[in-house]
């Protein structure tokens, strides 16, 4: 255990999306010390722009977020007159919210930050980031089962395959404030991996992280109760190789091509070396994503979140980064 608290905010949780995060973050909002808001996206976008926003209305756009709604947080245009540009907006908005939950440092749990873990360097310089790892098998299934995501093992393996290298990558530059968490053996064997990132973070283990599903969090309810199911019981063992029973040899096989041979490096061995994937099996896979996949992504957006995404869409627009964005879509 540190003999003295060395954390400075911020702190990031990442990953590829359902590899453990939320349940990582869960634990980790449980600590005294910590306080980690619900997803939030949409930072990265403002980051993104910070030094060329002066003729848009940031602090007005941002307090009119979706997700920032679902901090809970009463803020208004006002309470941030003294800041000067986005990241202090972001750092005042964050440090209010430990506030409200009575904590002394914030982090944030996006998955997708992975992908941007240098310019959260750039920004932070001092930032740590978890990087939660979960065998892509388990993943990919995951993703296809999920309502949010609507994805099939294809596109999941290739997720987790761009995902888990950004991760890489940015521990490969930054050695010393990137810690690798894999999510077997935080379910498996949670105190010791808790403990391992409490020191990684400079502060004490506290017993609450492990009591997490004791205390009931508004924020999974609703719209996001449909995609967290499992954050109200303790970890659960089975779930590490729950993918066995709902993938065939030939989809492990092709998700196996897709990761190999990052997957083996991290422990998680191919078992279908010899089965033959058909190559009208990846075309079908392409048209069912880009077609009824997306659909279907779209419509659980509308039924769910459809303020969300029409206010992605103009904050976008406003930012400048609409065309460019629009034209990257792809998992």
């Amino acid at each position: 255990m540190p003999s003295a608290i060395m954390l400075e905010s911020p702190f990031f949780i990442v990953g590829c999306g359902r590899s453990g995060t939320t349940l990582l973050r869960r634990m980790i909002d449980a600590h005294p010390l910590l306080a980690v808001p619900v997803e939030s996206l949409f930072m990265i976008d403002y980051l993104r722009v910070r030094d060329s926003v002066q003729n848009v209305p940031y602090k007005r756009l941002i307090l009119g977020e979706h997700e920032f709604s679902e901090w809970e947080l009463s803020v208004s245009e006002d309470d941030l007159a003294a800041c000067n540009g986005v990241v202090e907006v972001i750092g005042e908005l964050h440090e209010r919210y430990a506030a409200k939950e009575g904590a002394q440092f914030w982090g944030q749990k996006t998955p997708r930050f992975v992908r941007y873990g240098h310019l959260l360097k750039a920004v932070y310089p001092h930032a740590k980031f978890i990087h939660v790892i979960r065998d892509p098998r388990a993943v990919a299934i995951s993703l296809r089962k999920s309502n949010v995501h609507r994805s099939n093992v294809y596109f999941g393996a290739q997720r987790w395959q761009k995902d888990v290298q950004a991760g890489i990558d940015l521990k490969r530059d930054f050695p010393n404030d990137v810690l690798e968490v894999s999510y077997e053996t935080l379910v498996s064997d949670t105190e010791l991996t808790l403990r391992e990132i409490c020191d990684f973070l400079g502060i004490p283990f506290d017993e609450a992280m492990l009591n997490y599903h004791q205390q009931r969090e508004s924020a999974y309810e609703g719209y996001h109760a449909q995609i967290h199911k499992n954050l109200n019981a303790p970890p659960k063992q089975e779930r590490i190789e729950a993918w066995r029973k709902d993938l065939t040899p030939v989809e492990i096989a092709l998700i196996e091509q897709v990761c190999s041979p990052l997957m083996g490096d991290l422990g998680y061995e191919p078992e279908q070396t010899g089965t033959t994937i058909p190559d009208d099996m990846i075309r079908s896979l392409k048209w069912e994503r880009r077609t009824l996949g997306l659909y279907r992504q779209i419509r659980q957006y509308f039924q769910g979140r459809t303020r969300h995404l029409f206010y992605s869409i103009w904050r976008k627009y406003r930012l400048g980064l609409l065309k460019q964005d629009f034209s990257q879509i792809n998992f």
